[in-house]
């Protein structure tokens, strides 16, 4: 029978924060019980290396534990378990042909089962910025998590939370080339102060075949004038600041639109949880 034990006595080594114990109560499992986490950040996974750790195991066998906890509705489905932590290894003992592999269960809600996937993906530390990005945005989607819980919860500060989001305000076509590795991060948040459209995409692929640095970037925008809006009339610095002010505060993304002294707050929100969310930071109760 598998063994039930508190999150902090569970994780392998690899899949924890430092300073958090490692438990020894294992069981196997069969790979065909187990399905992916649904808040796996990780959109791909690099096939060469997983042939790797596939002959490792067909060698050495599955040394290391995958974490597990118990699917909702399981009773009723063919797949009993959800992986919490460990999908490479299951990947990969799967790929090797084994049929069982060692597991340990936890007992932990949607919220930590999120929160877990997260910080293994940033911990091995080859996420790329933009599936970071993803899951963090995801964990405020569906819990109503600041950007500043956000930070506290995967061991971050803020302001490293709040530029990653960032990063998905940009062009699809110029977040595949962060996601690819052609740009880096500093590139992303360089590209963030121009002008969003073709012009954008272009100076990012401009960027990967010129090999441009990341000053070089900021200062071709500039030079063309950076920021404008979509009557060609330039936003002023302070504006901007206070959209990422507006921004970091409620964890969303924010757009002040200003005609002389009138203007409109515009805060974006993903789904009615999400709403719900902002409207409670807001200090908002509608009316039943």
């Amino acid at each position: 029978m598998p063994i039930v034990v508190p999150l902090a006595d569970a994780l392998p080594r690899e899949d924890l924060p430092e300073g958090v114990s490692v438990g020894t109560h294992v069981f196997e499992v069969r790979i065909s019980q187990v399905t992916a986490s649904p808040y796996q950040p990780r959109k791909h996974f690099d096939e060469a290396a997983l042939d790797t750790l596939a002959e490792s195991i067909k060698r050495s066998g599955l040394v290391q534990p995958i974490v597990i906890r118990e699917r909702r509705g399981a009773e009723r489905e063919h797949t009993k378990w959800e992986l919490v932590a460990g999908e490479r290894r299951w990947r990969a003992a799967e790929r090797a042909g084994l049929k069982k592999v060692p597991a340990i269960v936890v007992a932990i809600d949607d919220e930590r089962a999120a929160e877990w996937a997260l910080v293994e993906n940033l911990q091995r530390e080859d996420l790329n910025p933009i599936d970071r990005a993803g899951a963090m945005v995801a964990l405020a989607e569906r819990f109503g998590l600041s950007h500043g819980e956000i930070a506290e919860r995967v061991g971050l500060d803020r302001t490293s939370v709040t530029n990653l989001v960032r990063l998905l305000e940009l062009e699809p076509a110029v977040q595949q080339l962060i996601a690819m590795g052609a740009l880096g991060l500093g590139h992303g948040r360089a590209l963030l102060a121009c002008a969003p459209g073709s012009r954008r995409i272009d100076l990012a692929k401009r960027a990967v075949r010129e090999q441009m640095s990341v000053r070089q970037i900021e200062s071709e925008v500039r030079e063309r004038g950076g920021q404008r809006r979509a009557g060609g009339k330039d936003r002023s610095a302070a504006l901007v600041d206070l959209e990422k002010q507006f921004g970091d505060y409620l964890g969303t993304k924010v757009s002040l639109r200003t005609s002389g002294k009138r203007g409109k707050i515009v805060i974006e929100f993903f789904d009615l949880d999400h709403f719900d969310a902002l409207a409670s930071r807001m200090g908002f109760v509608a009316r039943g």
